[in-house]
């Protein structure tokens, strides 16, 4: 039986998540009172529109990303049967695994996980890093190392 490993939530990149959609917001808003003020219509209706996906945005991340962060919750577990992604609610079993590489993006990477066969997910599962605490090829070479580990025991 193997050591269960938890990655908690990213504290810096949910507050990131949260700052730069108000800092949007307060721009926006500043030009939708002066758009009021001069019955700009137009102009009015598309910052609106801009200042309510702000807002959502704003939501989403403060939900599922930033309360999370603070009460020190998993992001990604790795155990004996598998990989658990918290933030998708995905469970990917040790056995159906066929390979893990890790590809880095301009922002953050992403875990790549490819399956020995099509599931509702598709054949590979991309696991985002940039929620999770912690150093990318960190999380991704403890992920390797301990997917090796289980299967050479089967």
């Amino acid at each position: 039986m193997h050591e269960t490993i938890e990655y908690p939530y990213s504290k810096g990149s949910a507050l990131l998540g949260v700052v730069l959609p108000l800092i949007f917001f307060a721009v926006t808003f500043n030009n939708l009172k002066y758009s009021w003020v001069n019955h700009y219509t137009l102009v009015l209706v598309l910052i609106s529109f801009a200042d309510l996906i702000f807002l959502s945005l704003l939501v989403f991340v403060l939900i599922k990303r930033l309360i999370p962060a603070l009460r020190n919750e998993v992001a990604l577990e790795l155990n004996d049967e598998g990989i658990t992604d918290y933030m998708r609610n995905i469970v990917i079993e040790w056995a159906d695994v066929k390979d893990i590489n890790m590809e880095r993006g301009r922002n953050f990477s992403k875990m790549i996980v490819d399956l020995k066969h099509e599931t509702e997910y598709g054949s590979q599962i991309a696991v985002s890093l940039r929620w999770i605490q912690g150093k990318d090829l960190e999380i991704c070479e403890t992920t390797m190392a301990y997917f090796e580990e289980v299967t050479s025991l089967t």
